[in-house]
């Protein structure tokens, strides 16, 4: 039983710490020191208004951000999967990869952070001010920024390890030359005359004249779309991948260096290109083949994100 100090504590930690802290019942009644159930403690919160659910990560689309999509979509919905296969000649993106701490405590609570549902109250949605913004405070571990991207051929062909995930634009616009030769890479002679490269609305992106001098041609997904992107699912399948082998890191005490992480990510990205022994497209190619089915998707969803 507990007392109703000992309830009321357990709703001012909640309060308190749900925006910084992965709150689990088990997580909650070691911080207190109650000698309780877990499913004692979730009846409680459960009581006073709070129950765990996914957390809405995703705000409403605007009016004008609808319109866009729409705009993108009727424009495209028509092509076949060869012709994005054809001009989807680079898609690139960035994102920020994070490596498991060293201290136990602290790589166990970086696992933790991948729990995608939090208490909430009935009604609440994506606010700053709240955990729906920043469940746990600071990301635990080292931070990794990767630029990469993918060709309509099926190869993983940029990657640009950078010092920050952003850039100012002259920074970026340095690294577009090497942007043509990862592109004269993958496809070798059969290199199309202007490729096409796309990417989402980051503004230190968008040089299109830079492009141009150096033989590309901008194309740009509509803003808020990461559904419409196809790299954005690449990703998701990469940090799948790495939580995977960061838990058999924990279990066997392994830690890698920076240098390490970064083969590991290049050995995962490269394992998406194998085709089987029949020659089926790789996962890459796939994904290029699935974007007139994304597309009709959002048409019926009202032009509105449609998951993956």
């Amino acid at each position: 039983m507990l007392s109703e100090d000992q309830e009321r504590d357990i709703v001012g930690f909640v309060k308190a710490w749900r925006h910084k802290r992965f709150c689990t019942c088990r997580y909650i009644r070691h911080e207190l020191g109650l000698s309780v159930s877990a499913r004692t403690v979730n009846r409680v919160l459960n009581t006073n208004g709070y129950n765990w659910r996914r957390v809405p990560h995703i705000q409403g689309l605007t009016t004008e951000q609808l319109e866009l999509r729409k705009e993108f979509t009727e424009a495209h919905i028509d092509r076949p999967s060869v012709w994005w296969e054809k001009h989807m000649n680079l898609v690139l993106d960035g994102v920020t990869l994070t490596m498991a701490p060293v201290p136990l405590n602290a790589r166990e609570k970086h696992a933790a952070q991948r729990i995608t549902s939090m208490w909430m109250c009935p009604g609440e949605t994506l606010e700053n001010d709240v955990h729906t913004f920043n469940r746990y405070g600071v990301q635990l571990g080292t931070k990794v920024a990767l630029r990469g991207g993918f060709t309509g051929n099926g190869k993983f062909s940029m990657r640009f390890w950078t010092p920050k995930p952003k850039m100012l634009k002259h920074e970026w616009i340095a690294l577009i030359p090497d942007v043509k030769v990862a592109l004269v890479r993958a496809y070798g002679d059969a290199s199309p005359r202007r490729p096409w490269v796309w990417h989402d609305n980051e503004r230190f992106l968008i040089c299109p004249d830079e492009y141009l001098e150096n033989g590309m041609e901008l194309h740009r997904f509509p803003p808020c779309s990461g559904d419409l992107n196809p790299i954005e699912t690449v990703w998701a399948w990469l940090r799948k991948d790495l939580a995977t082998r960061e838990h058999d890191d924990l279990a066997a005490g392994r830690f890698l260096t920076v240098h390490q992480f970064k083969l590991r990510c290049a050995q995962i990205l490269h394992s998406y290109e194998v085709v089987d022994r029949h020659g089926a497209p790789n996962r890459f190619q796939k994904l290029l083949r699935g974007m007139p089915r994304g597309l009709r998707k959002c048409q019926l969803n009202g032009y509105g994100r449609c998951g993956k």
